[in-house]
C-alpha cells in the first residue's frame, strides 16, 4: 500500500506507474470521528498486495504512516492544488473509476469529539449526496458505503439511496464487509 495524503500529487494518469493500481478513497468524517481511517487503511493493506489509498487526514510527519507507506516525493502539492478541496475531488473522481471510494459513517468519538462548533459530518453528508447523485446518473461509478448501525441519520441516508438509485444499495455494517465490497469494485477498473 502506498499512501496519498493532503496535498500531494502523484501521477496516476493512464500512462502513469499507477494507472493500473487500484485507488481506495477514504472518505468520511475527520474532525471528531476518532482515527478510523487508520484501522481502514491496514484491513485494505492486508487483503490486497498493491494499492493506493487517498486519505484527506494531516497526519504528521513523524507518523508511522508517512515512514512506511507515505509518498515523499513527486511535485510540489501547492503548485497542483492550492487548496484540500481540489486535491479531494481529484481523486475522488480518480478512485470512483479506477478503485474504489469507500465512505465509512463512524459515530462522532467520545473521547475526542469535533470542538469547532460544527455540526459532526457535515462535510460528509455533503458528499455522500453528491455521490449519490453521480451514481444516479452513472452507476457503473465504484462507490462503497459502510456505517456503524447508530451513526446519525442513517436511515435516511438509505431511504434517499433506495428513492435515489431505485435498488436496495448495500450499506455495510462493519469495516471489514465495507473493504471487501471496495476491493470487489476495483477489480472492475474502468
Amino acid at each position: 500500500m502506498k499512501l496519498i495524503l493532503p496535498k500531494k500529487y502523484v501521477n496516476v494518469g493512464p500512462d502513469s506507474f499507477y494507472a493500473k493500481t487500484p485507488t481506495f478513497f477514504l472518505a468520511g468524517p475527520v474532525l471528531g470521528a476518532g482515527d478510523w481511517q487508520r484501522r481502514m487503511m491496514s484491513l485494505i493493506d492486508k487483503r490486497m498486495e498493491q494499492s493506493l489509498v487517498v486519505c484527506p487526514c494531516r497526519y504528521d510527519e513523524s507518523d508511522v504512516l508517512h515512514k512506511e507507506h507515505a509518498f515523499v516525493s513527486g511535485k510540489s502539492a501547492e503548485v497542483v492544488f492550492e487548496h484540500q478541496t481540489n486535491w479531494e475531488r481529484y481523486y475522488l473522481e480518480h478512485a470512483s473509476r479506477k478503485g474504489c471510494i469507500i465512505f465509512w459513517l463512524g459515530c462522532e468519538s467520545k473521547l475526542s469529539p469535533r470542538n469547532d462548533g460544527k455540526p459532526y459530518s457535515c462535510d460528509t453528508l455533503g458528499e455522500i449526496g453528491e455521490w449519490r447523485g453521480h451514481l444516479m446518473h452513472n452507476p457503473n461509478l465504484h462507490v462503497v458505503v459502510g456505517a456503524e448501525h447508530d451513526f446519525p441519520g442513517l436511515s435516511v441516508i438509505k431511504t434517499n439511496f433506495l428513492a435515489a438509485l431505485g435498488v436496495n444499495f448495500p450499506i455495510y455494517s462493519n469495516m471489514e464487509a465495507t473493504v471487501v465490497a471496495a476491493i470487489q469494485k476495483s477489480y472492475n477498473l474502468a
